[in-house]
């Protein structure tokens, strides 16, 4: 049986504004983010979800509970966002300095090394690497749709793990900036892959 899977990330936050990294940290949504999580009601308010999934993260919940009124909402920890472990809410500025360079914590914005950041093993202090993000992520909605018998799930998330998924299971040709704040994926899932069951608007502007 095909199942259609509505990824959807987050409204906007302050923090996204300020292009600070969030990670696992529980930034609320903004007075913006809140609309903009009605904007989304408003575009899937024809679909209808037999359940959804959420990160516990306020920002991801409260997306959800606004974009999927009246529909069973189970929290997930393996959706939470990348934990970047002592880089959580920090402005990082990406350098071209070699990958050893010595990095200083003690200010609000820190330089980084694209080298660095870049390697899928860098393992940031306390915590988890692109590659440990990559398996639990793809693990978590692995087990979730081998666990329910629902055709039609939402799955409300983060940038990072949306990411992920759509450069594991997809041919997309994911945009620079990511995905937007509160758009989605519409994904498909055969029982053994996954397909893209449509390209979004959001990846033609």
């Amino acid at each position: 049986m095909k199942r259609n899977i509505y990824i959807f990330r987050h409204g906007e936050t302050d923090y996204n504004v300020n292009k600070r990294m969030q990670g696992w940290l529980d930034v609320p949504l903004n007075k913006n983010g809140i609309a903009q999580a009605e904007m989304l009601y408003k575009k899937m308010s024809n679909i209808k979800m037999d359940c959804v999934y959420s990160s516990p993260l306020s920002r991801a919940l409260d997306t959800a509970k606004i974009v999927v009124p009246n529909t069973k909402i189970i929290t997930v920890d393996g959706l939470k966002e990348w934990n970047l472990g002592v880089f959580n809410g920090k402005i990082l500025h990406i350098t071209e300095e070699p990958a050893n360079t010595p990095i200083d914590m003690s200010t609000d914005i820190v330089n980084i090394p694209l080298a660095l950041c870049s390697d899928d093993n860098w393992l940031p202090d306390n915590g988890e690497s692109r590659n440990m993000l990559r398996q639990r992520v793809c693990n978590t909605v692995i087990d979730i749709l081998k666990n329910t018998d629902a055709k039609t799930i939402g799955i409300s998330t983060h940038g990072g793990v949306i990411k992920i998924l759509a450069k594991r299971f997809t041919n997309l040709n994911w945009p620079r900036n990511g995905i937007p704040n509160a758009e989605y994926l519409k994904m498909q899932w055969d029982g053994e892959n996954f397909t893209l069951a449509e390209t979004p608007d959001w990846l033609l502007k």
